[in-house]
């Protein structure tokens, strides 16, 4: 069966909503919206808001008279943040849809307001989607003359049980969750952004996981642009690796006994390509942020 994008993640997003703000996305987000910079009375799209991570910090910068819209495919994922709107009475100038985001037209109430965003964020999911530059595309024409779209990709070094997934799908022809091999280097989200009609695009490296004794982004920021290694495995390691993952919901596709024994030996195989000189595979705590300007 083809993969669905929507669906899939959906599934991987609902069964993890209970847990997901138990994670470096906190900080993440609150350094994304440091970075973009929300000013009072502006209005902003937060696609792919999940819990609200973005969404809550940029309406507190707005003030009451900006607004925030939040999508998300993810029911789960809408519920947490939901429950959050619940308890903060003071903020009333959020509103959450239940939506793909890469599919933004045909959502009426966020079509009637085509061009008139001043700031466009997507945290920690444009990797999710298949064919990025046309989502961004339409993304860039809910801006208005001026704004600003901000958005994330994860270094092709990172999380490197996930790329390996990908590879190994891609050469079976099974699908997973996420594509982040569109994005094998950062030249590749700049040309993304301006392939969309963005203006002065910059990508910029920053570090997703805890700097001991400090949150300040400017750690963050330097950190990334060292792309620190996180951990260092041995090529030994990929049979641990893959009987330790292969049943969880994010690599359900390789659950018939015959994929899954072609998918470990392809496993082994591209888990080897990624050492180094030495032997060692390494996962370096880097994530490219690229923001543009919409002429």
């Amino acid at each position: 069966m083809a993969p669905n994008q929507s669906t899939d993640a959906q599934r991987l997003y609902d069964s993890r909503s209970d847990t997901y703000d138990d994670s470096w996305h906190v900080r993440f987000a609150r350094h994304m919206v440091e970075m973009a910079s929300p000013r009072p009375g502006q209005n902003v799209l937060d696609l792919a808001c999940g819990t609200g991570l973005v969404t809550f910090p940029a309406a507190q910068a707005l003030g009451s008279s900006g607004s925030v819209i939040g999508l998300d495919i993810s029911s789960g994922m809408l519920a947490q943040a939901q429950k959050k709107l619940e308890i903060q009475p003071d903020i009333g100038n959020v509103a959450f849809y239940q939506h793909s985001i890469s599919d933004l037209d045909t959502l009426e109430v966020l079509k009637q307001r085509k061009g008139t965003f001043d700031l466009i964020t997507c945290a920690s999911a444009l990797v999710l989607l298949p064919e990025p530059q046309e989502a961004v595309k339409e993304w860039v024409g809910y801006l208005k003359p001026g704004g600003k779209l901000i958005t994330d990709v994860t270094h092709v070094q990172n999380q490197l049980t996930g790329i390996t997934y990908e590879r190994v799908g891609r050469r079976l022809g099974v699908g997973v969750p996420w594509h982040r091999l569109n994005f094998p280097k950062p030249e590749d989200l700049k040309d993304v952004l301006e392939d969309a009609g963005l203006k002065d695009v910059d990508v910029i490296p920053i570090a997703q996981l805890a700097i001991e004794g400090t949150d300040d982004l400017k750690d963050y920021l330097a950190a990334g642009a060292k792309s620190r290694v996180d951990k260092e495995h041995s090529i030994d390691e990929a049979d641990q690796i893959f009987e330790k993952t292969v049943n969880s919901i994010a690599w359900g596709g390789f659950g018939n006994v015959e994929v899954r024994k072609q998918a470990k030996k392809i496993f082994k195989d591209e888990w080897a390509k990624m050492a180094d000189a030495d032997g060692k595979v390494r996962d370096l705590d880097c994530v490219y942020i690229g923001v543009g300007i919409k002429p």
